[in-house]
């Protein structure tokens, strides 16, 4: 049995996650501040991270929807992680092929060679989720093997 800790809050995406993981012991964060704190706290207590890249703030309360969506909260996640040497193996999860930012776009693909690049001390490697399509399960589960080795 792994120990996962997912930060996302895309409903579809946990949905999904959660049965994938249905024989694990799951800790679901929905936010950067709620990430932040379970892996300040417990890093060492989890087998490997499940990390989406667009992610609020902080968490919802009983009257807001959460807050401030963070196109690169997964990313600034990943910086945090590597300052604070908090070296837990990821999974970037995220739905987004391209991702729009001020000096153009950068695809999927780059920003995993990116973060392969910059966080190897941690970083396994990124699963592109489609609704409609179950290849990505394929892709979750060699990325778990190599954690695994």
């Amino acid at each position: 049995m792994n120990k996962v800790l997912i930060i996302e809050d895309d409903v579809t995406k946990i949905a999904r996650l959660v049965k994938y993981f249905s024989k694990d012991d799951i800790t679901l964060e929905e936010s950067f501040q709620g990430g932040v704190t379970k892996l300040k706290n417990n890093f060492k207590d989890y087998d490997f991270l499940i990390l989406d890249m667009t992610i609020p703030l902080w968490e919802k309360g009983k009257n807001d929807l959460g807050g401030n969506y963070e196109q690169f909260g997964g990313e600034k996640i990943l910086r945090e992680m590597k300052r604070k040497k908090y070296f837990l193996p990821t999974i970037l999860f995220t739905m987004f092929d391209v991702f729009p930012t001020n000096n153009g776009a950068i695809t999927f693909k780059e920003l995993d060679k990116r973060y392969k690049e910059s966080y190897e001390e941690f970083y396994i490697g990124a699963v592109l989720f489609k609704t409609n399509e179950d290849n990505w399960i394929e892709k979750l589960n060699e990325l778990i093997i190599k954690i695994k080795k």
